[in-house]
């Protein structure tokens, strides 16, 4: 696929096109936000590839092929049923929008959905953060060099600009750590007698504390109590904590490993019953991520999900999120939802979970 974009002549007029802007800015970018406008992709652009990306999906074969495997680990499960050219582009689309983001949110300060919690860590005006900038675009440039294509330059610099503003919560738990605790959920899922449970998890969102240094809230322990005395009634086999770092901006505590401590510790609940997910900055997506966890892990999606919450969070599931997740997501990623008490709600989790939201680089 590499080849056929660096030899695709559209493609390579984009390339040229950033990398003259990049050259530019490096001697004339006064701010950090000059180089994040310039490098963006342009409104023309956006169509001129994805009418290219499309050509080379029809005209060549290994293009072809690589459509078709992308579809099997498919992220984007809401375009699956699109033809190959429909497919192409609405992810192409999808994911544009997300590149710009980056760019425009972490390099040139415009205001993310959340302000308060995922915006720029620099002032617009910060000569230091510019010089940053600077460096970065022309480590990309020396590094790549003839081997870059229309891609390399935007692509490259969102990474750079989310290293500097120390947003790596999409990563931070990768491997070692999400193994150690939930390597054994899918081997476990396969022998557990399921007909014995009416729920599959038992889900707790987090709730960050609003003071710095304060790791767990005590509404989330009340609401870890809740979730043990209903684990030991038998209502599931697994309790899924969810929550990330979130509030106060930049905690060092995440929300699930505070609440898998206190569930180990005071609570004396197994640890290979507990699920941590360790990334949700919302309430929807602490359903989203769970629901991830449970098509990846052998757990049945037939069976219902209980979230067990306080009573404000439960109001707010069964009322105002139900549109806010639509408008966030794009979907809803639950169906046959029922308040059962003013602690408890029930759900069945729905596939289109998958389906990656690349406006939300901290937990897409």
């Amino acid at each position: 696929m590499g080849q056929y974009i660096r030899n695709s002549k559209p493609l390579d007029a984009i390339r040229a096109r950033l990398q003259r802007d990049a050259l530019d800015g490096i001697k004339n970018c006064e701010t950090a936000s000059c180089f994040g406008s310039s490098l963006q992709f342009t409104g023309a652009e956006i169509k001129t590839i994805g009418d290219e990306l499309v050509r080379l999906s029809l005209t060549r074969y290994e293009c072809r092929k690589w459509v078709d495997s992308f579809k099997i680990v498919c992220p984007y499960v809401l375009f699956k049923g699109e033809d190959d050219t429909a497919f192409v582009r609405k992810a192409w689309e999808t994911e544009v929008r997300g590149l710009n983001n980056i760019l425009g949110v972490y390099i040139e300060g415009r205001a993310p959905l959340y302000p308060k919690i995922d915006a720029i860590s620099f002032q617009n005006d910060d000569p230091a953060f510019r010089d940053s900038i600077a460096a970065g675009v022309h480590v990309i440039l020396d590094k790549y060099g003839k081997y870059m294509n229309c891609f390399t330059l935007p692509v490259r610099l969102a990474v750079e600009a989310m290293r500097l503003n120390g947003r790596n919560e999409a990563i931070r738990y990768e491997r070692d750590y999400i193994s150690f605790y939930n390597d054994y959920v899918g081997g476990k899922a396969k022998e557990i007698k399921w007909d014995s449970f009416p729920y599959s998890v038992i889900l707790v969102p987090g709730l960050g504390p609003e003071q710095p240094g304060v790791k767990l809230d005590p509404g989330g322990a009340r609401r870890c109590d809740s979730a043990a005395v209903r684990f030991r009634a038998g209502l599931a086999p697994f309790i899924v904590v969810s929550g990330g770092h979130v509030h106060p901006n930049k905690t060092p505590y995440c929300e699930a490993n505070e609440m898998v401590n206190y569930l180990i510790d005071v609570c004396h609940i197994p640890m290979d019953n507990l699920i941590v997910e360790p990334y949700a900055r919302h309430t929807t997506t602490n359903l989203r991520n769970t629901n991830r966890i449970i098509f990846n892990e052998n757990i049945p999606p037939g069976k219902p999900v209980l979230i067990v919450t306080d009573a404000a969070q439960t109001n707010y599931i069964n009322g105002p999120m139900k549109e806010k997740v639509v408008k966030e997501l794009g979907y809803t990623p639950f169906s046959s939802m029922k308040k059962l008490s003013a602690t408890e709600t029930e759900y069945l989790p729905t596939e289109n979970s998958r389906q990656v939201n690349s406006m939300d680089p901290l937990d897409p």
